[in-house]
């Protein structure tokens, strides 16, 4: 049976920035209690947040969309979520889906707390970003599989291999025109980031709307082009 444990602590001036300790899982059936506490957090109006996942083996579609779904109240409140200590499957599927955009992640918890001080901390790159994580993205010995579907599942981590079992299952859904701009772009050029789509969609519309993210994300998913792997492929294709 799946399980989490989470646990709080506080910590800098004034106990600003909060500690979320995270263990076992994060899938489907537990994410429903990460949520809880990331929303009783933004009650408190704690807005710093650092979430050490060193114990966690696995985080599902659903645990990845409580961060997300969470960052722009908080970044509105000039906060933050920062990750630390993912494991290397863990952090790999996080890079692989391009949720690095939008997240930052650091191998330690100091590295974490220094990204919330003021600019000329001794930890900080001259132009302003994060150290990038760096002890926790080893060589691995076998690439990810391609991940194809609403949901992926990674089995418990070892040291040299991350196992990757992909879903199929036919999309029905008529695509909109939003989505056919999309597959246009990919066509053109595969290798166009998340954040790049989403620049031309709303460049395109000349202002009529206004793009996210997270929308592009929710398309690409939805047509199984989550990967710039897939997305090559897409764009061969007649």
């Amino acid at each position: 049976m799946d399980d989490i444990r989470i646990s709080l602590d506080t910590t800098g001036r004034s106990s600003e920035l909060t500690m979320v300790r995270v263990d076992g899982v994060i899938d489907t059936i537990t994410a429903s209690e990460l949520e809880r506490v990331m929303n009783t957090l933004l009650e408190q109006r704690k807005y710093k947040i650092i979430v050490d996942l060193a114990g966690v083996d696995y985080i599902s579609s659903a645990g990845w969309g409580i961060f997300i779904s969470n960052i722009r109240e908080i970044k509105a409140h000039e906060g933050d979520i920062k990750l630390a200590r993912m494991i290397p499957s863990v952090y790999e599927i996080f890079e692989l889906l391009e949720f690095d955009s939008i997240l930052r992640a650091y191998d330690n918890i100091e590295k974490a707390k220094a990204d919330f001080r003021p600019a000329n901390s001794e930890l900080e790159q001259p132009d302003g970003k994060a150290d990038p994580i760096t002890a926790p993205n080893p060589t691995f010995a076998n690439p990810p599989a391609e991940v194809t579907t609403e949901e992926y599942h990674i089995q418990p981590s070892t040291a040299t291999q991350t196992i990757v079992e992909v879903h199929t299952g036919v999309d029905t859904e008529k695509p909109s025109t939003l989505d056919q701009e999309l597959l246009s772009l990919v066509k053109t050029d595969p290798f166009y980031s998340i954040w790049e789509l989403a620049d031309l969609l709303n460049n395109a519309s000349n202002g009529a709307r206004r793009v996210g993210w997270w929308k592009v994300w929710s398309i690409l998913r939805r047509h199984a082009l989550l990967t710039r792997k897939s997305r090559f492929r897409h764009s061969r294709r007649g």
